[in-house]
């Protein structure tokens, strides 16, 4: 298929939108305000057998059913100057897809394209956007758009690329009540006010910035805001930050917004997604359930009825360490489609789960409609990182015997006991499970804490105390050398392949030391409290 319609864009940029002082840039260091160099079918270099790199997908459906799929890969493993997105296409609901597209801004660099989004505009056409810059530079940066005239067809005709905003656009657009179109740009970490609110009065012809929140510096992280209308009128912004999700809320279309402050939604600093379902109920899809913390694990959709003051059901659509940035749509039908990746750099999977929103309500599949893990993409090759020699297990012959007499009992303020079992949730603010438990750990029980912080644990009956945590030449967060300050000392147990075995830095070493009720041990990332009942 050729290069078809490079007829002008509508998305074009307005002066006023290039806030920072481009004049003061060297020419080299704005070379990423170019279009990009080739839009156009995949070729040779971009082959789905050529990425050691892919992920942070997003997706559109047209009213005929045409899915559409977008994200960004690359031939080595990383976010670097390969990245260029990649656009894909399905015709039969999801049953097999067909890549049409490539932007790639200049090959092997400096420049790159990545952090795309989709979005089917209330004007019937396919709305292509991305952001492009030098390495990881976003207070100018730039979101670009490409429109597709005729979404239907799976031959593509596309406009024009066009600049229309510095900064990062991560989340669907949202138009208002009052027709405004409008676009969560970023201009991450570096500025004030980052989490901008960027508008167009005219159907997308051109844009203007209304207003932005403040993140504080201490919580920004990549911004990657959403907006949700309220049924008072008031806009509600959702902010990733490092602490999770911070909110704000304007009463003023967005001209102003108070500091964020943190949400009553608990997420990790990670992509979440959030939506207006058809029944005027709010979808959300995040980690883990809404009071709990876990890592990149356990997506799961909730639904609110009350604008999002509460969230029930759950639905489990992936519970797998390494599943991230979900996005998608519902349409017409009811049917609520969400995109996301699993393992970017080693499966390099862009998979799709499809469902109801009783089925999100219920926490489980009671529509039918369910269909989870669906292939959109599967990636391979590329110039992959070679792959470790692997490491044996330390004996820990030179230690002292174990000693599981007189049985303590721990506590900490806020955390759970549990049997230590294959399979058990081991952190309170990560999804890492349990992969190996040895025969002589057999029947202890653990303190689920947070592997992030500082934690004091109290020894609640006077007895042998245990905790698990990698050596220090394996891991940089030991806190073996904590631990034999305090009078704790290694166990001739070998090293456990705690979670994650394929790394020596999760290989865990057993301390040990008698304890009198009521004494504290004190211990920061990361370390596992255990002890024999």
């Amino acid at each position: 298929m050729g290069v078809r319609g490079r007829t002008g864009c509508r998305c074009l940029p307005t002066i006023g939108l290039l806030f920072v002082a481009l004049g003061a840039m060297a020419a080299d260091d704005a070379v990423f305000l170019a279009p990009a160099h080739y839009v156009g079918p995949p070729q040779a270099q971009h082959a789905v057998t050529n990425r050691a790199f892919q992920g942070i997908p997003s997706m559109a459906v047209t009213p005929g059913g045409r899915l559409w799929a977008d994200w960004y890969a690359g031939k080595t493993p990383g976010e670097d100057q390969n990245n260029y997105v990649v656009l894909s296409t399905s015709g039969d609901a999801g049953k097999t897809w067909r890549e049409v597209l490539v932007v790639d801004p200049d090959g092997d660099g400096p420049v790159r394209t990545f952090d795309p989004e989709l979005w089917m505009a209330p004007d019937g056409k396919l709305r292509v956007f991305w952001a492009q810059t030098v390495g990881h530079e976003s207070t100018v940066g730039g979101v670009w758009c490409m429109e597709i005239a005729n979404p239907e067809s799976g031959q593509p005709s596309w406009g024009r690329p066009a600049r229309i905003s510095n900064g990062v656009m991560m989340c669907k657009p949202l138009v208002l009540s009052t027709g405004e179109w409008v676009l969560p740009a970023s201009t991450w970490r570096q500025t004030d006010n980052s989490a901008k609110m960027v508008v167009s009065t005219d159907g997308g012809k051109t844009w203007s910035i209304r207003g932005g929140c403040n993140v504080p510096v201490a919580a920004r992280q990549f911004d990657e805001h959403m907006f949700v209308e309220r049924k008072d009128g008031s806009l509600w912004l959702l902010v990733r930050t490092k602490y999770g999700i911070g909110e704000s809320v304007s009463t003023d279309r967005g001209a102003t917004w108070p500091e964020l402050a943190p949400s009553a939604i608990v997420h990790p600093g990670a992509r979440f997604f959030i939506s207006r379902l058809n029944s005027g109920n709010l979808l959300l899809v995040k980690h883990g359930p809404i009071a709990e913390k876990t890592g990149r694990s356990h997506l799961t959709a909730f639904v609110s009825a009350d604008d999002g003051k509460t969230w029930g059901g759950g639905l489990l659509l992936d519970e797998r360490n390494g599943v991230s940035y979900p996005d998608g749509q519902q349409t017409a039908d009811g049917l609520i489609r969400i995109i996301y990746d699993y393992s970017r750099t080693g499966d390099r999977h862009i998979l799709m789960a499809s469902f109801r929103e009783e089925d999100a309500s219920a926490g489980k599949a009671v529509s039918g409609a369910v269909r989870l893990r669906q292939i959109v993409s599967e990636a391979s090759g590329g110039m992959e990182a070679p792959k470790a020699k692997p490491v044996a297990p330390r004996d820990n012959k030179d230690s002292e015997p174990l000693r599981k007499a007189p049985a303590a009992a721990l506590a900490i303020e806020g955390a759970g006991a549990f049997s230590l079992d294959v399979g058990e949730t081991l952190f309170t603010d990560r999804g890492y499970v349990a992969s190996d438990v040895p025969e002589a750990l057999q029947g202890a029980r653990f303190l689920r804490v947070a592997l992030n912080g500082s934690k004091a644990v109290r020894c609640s009956r006077a007895g042998m105390l245990h905790f698990l945590t990698p050596a220090p030449d394996r891991n940089k967060d030991s806190q073996a050398e904590a631990l034999i300050k305090q009078g704790f000392r290694k166990v001739a147990v070998p090293e456990v392949p705690l979670f994650n075995p394929s790394s020596s830095g999760n290989f865990c070493t057993l301390y040990q030391r008698e304890c009198a009720e009521g004494d504290s041990v004190t211990i920061g990332k990361w370390a596992v409290p255990i002890w024999f009942p």
